[in-house]
């Protein structure tokens, strides 16, 4: 796992800013945790994907650079992307029984993938892409 230093954190910031200023028309967007917007996800046939964040946190920061890039493929057009709060939402992150920097997927109310502290791009995407539909494959 890479180490975040300084100069890493503002090269990041510098692309989180340019990554949001080219987002194409279908990408999602990360919105803020509700128990009401959560439930309602969880009932359409789309994957639900929880971010426990705190602005403070190095490791969130750079998930959440990384999340935006991965935002605008056109496969995660539909998903749902809710940030917890991990200052301001202690019942929800102590619901979920995590540490700050999580990410969590879900697909139909069931959890399917869970990482927390990483920044490796892979690790995330993979975490991502364990909520989406599988598409069977066609024989050759």
């Amino acid at each position: 796992m890479p180490f975040l230093t300084r100069r890493r954190f503002v090269a990041l910031s510098l692309g989180t800013a340019a990554a949001a200023a080219t987002r194409p028309a279908h990408a999602a967007t990360i919105e803020p945790y509700t128990a009401v917007a959560f439930e309602a996800a969880n009932k359409l046939d789309a994957p639900v994907y929880l971010h426990v964040y705190a602005p403070w946190c190095l490791q969130c920061f750079t998930q959440d650079t990384i999340l935006q890039k991965l935002l605008a493929e056109p496969k995660f057009a539909a998903a749902t992307f809710l940030r917890v709060s991990y200052d301001d939402q202690e019942n929800v992150v102590a619901a979920l029984n995590v540490p700050r920097a999580t990410l969590i997927a879900y697909r139909r109310g069931r959890e399917t993938g869970r990482l927390s502290w990483s920044v490796a791009p892979d690790e995330i995407q993979k975490v991502l892409l364990s909520a989406l539909p599988v598409v069977p494959q066609r024989p050759g």
